[in-house]
């Protein structure tokens, strides 16, 4: 069956408006790759629905697969190899308190980032995209918390499974609503005491970075510049964000009720807006995923124990 007639005989190309900005979209047929010019994210080539490249997915989803197996055998080392025991369900609201909820967030929103860049990647549009990457995102953290329903020593948390989730939908909406886009979810790790002397919560517990909550803080940045009308703009660095802080405080301690969240504002640089685009797409990619790391940057905690960091983690406090 040929294709329907406005397909083949109405090829739709926007030029070069009288303002010199590029075009939004540019289609010579509709049968061809559509390229989306959107100014406030990366270019992004993609082809209609049907052309997928099934080579790009297969190397993609290999790349994946590879990195998953080895988190999957990091983490069965550290957590699931010696505690195998029946499935069941166990709210923890008093570990790490509660704070491993924001780690469990941004572990879907990070893992939903790199399937939506596989499926864009292999020839699916925006909107297939982003939903089958936060989709995807959230089965496979969905998988960790029924690995975890099999230890003995702890077990599937619900509120670990609603953290993911509240990721993985997160990453939908901000790539949905253009609102949401002057806001990012970050992550920062530098290694806790706790992991450096060994000495984890549970017997037989090996810690990793994964699982050092006492070495995270995570952070939700806000674009000033974007926000800000454009006779201001000037005013204000493109690269720096303000940004609001979650860590934890004595999440070692062997008192559960001495562990406590840690709260901070900052300044957060933005690296995408720091290191130029590349004509090289993997250094693109790269580029991409720095994006969700926060920086070390000058930062004051409101609380507990207020003090200003000259350049948080490091221990160059004021107070």
């Amino acid at each position: 069956m040929s294709a329907p007639l406005f397909a083949q005989e109405l090829p739709m190309l926007l030029t070069q408006n009288s303002s010199g900005l590029p075009p939004v979209i540019s289609v010579k047929h509709f049968d061809a790759p559509v390229t989306i010019v959107d100014t406030t994210t990366k270019p992004t080539v993609f082809q209609p629905r049907g052309q997928v490249d099934w080579a790009k997915f297969g190397i993609s989803t290999g790349v994946l697969g590879v990195s998953f197996l080895g988190l999957h055998i990091l983490q069965n080392n550290a957590w699931w190899a010696n505690q195998r025991g029946a499935f069941h369900v166990v709210e923890d609201p008093g570990y790490k308190n509660n704070f491993d909820k924001f780690g469990h967030t941004f572990g879907a929103y990070y893992t939903a980032h790199f399937f939506d860049e596989m499926y864009t990647w292999s020839g699916f549009d925006t909107a297939q995209s982003t939903l089958l990457g936060a989709l995807s995102g959230a089965l496979y953290e969905f998988y960790v918390e029924i690995e975890d329903g099999f230890a003995r020593d702890w077990g599937f948390s619900p509120g670990d499974a609603k953290a993911d989730v509240l990721g993985a939908t997160f990453f939908v909406l901000r790539n949905r609503i253009d609102f949401l886009r002057n806001f990012q979810y970050k992550w920062l790790y530098f290694p806790s005491s706790q992991l450096i002397s060994g000495k984890a919560d549970i017997q037989d517990q090996t810690l990793n970075p994964l699982d050092d909550y006492g070495g995270q803080t995570y952070w939700i940045t806000m674009d000033v510049n974007r926000m800000l009308p454009e006779t201001a703009k000037g005013y204000w660095p493109k690269w720096l964000n303000l940004t609001l802080g979650f860590g934890g405080y004595n999440l070692d301690a062997p008192d559960f009720s001495n562990r406590k969240k840690a709260y901070y504002l900052g300044f957060d640089f933005e690296i995408e807006k720091i290191i130029p685009e590349s004509n090289i797409g993997i250094l693109n990619f790269v580029r991409r995923a720095l994006g969700y790391w926060h920086l070390p940057a000058p930062a004051y905690r409101i609380s507990p124990d207020p003090r200003f960091f000259i350049l948080f983690p490091l221990r160059m406090t004021i107070g």
